[in-house]
């Protein structure tokens, strides 16, 4: 099962959705501002898309550690 992830901007949901050639089932929960990861080829994304309540996210994203953080804060003098 290939998930694609998206920011989820509806109203807050669930969703059990049935993915693969065995019908595997996948839970989700849509909470608003959040990151959701679904299959891109479901009908239900489809839906999502369409009624422009899913915006695609890059595949990676890694949060800034803290020497990334302190690097970009201006030296003292």
């Amino acid at each position: 099962m290939n998930l694609t992830r998206y920011r989820y901007t509806g109203p807050q949901s669930a969703a059990s959705l049935h993915v693969g050639d065995t019908a595997e089932p996948l839970d989700v929960q849509l909470l608003p501002g959040k990151p959701v990861e679904l299959p891109a080829d479901h009908e239900y994304t489809v839906v999502l898309l369409a009624l422009k309540h899913l915006t695609p996210l890059p595949a990676h994203t890694k949060p800034a550690n803290k020497t990334a953080v302190a690097s970009l804060k201006p030296e003292k003098e």
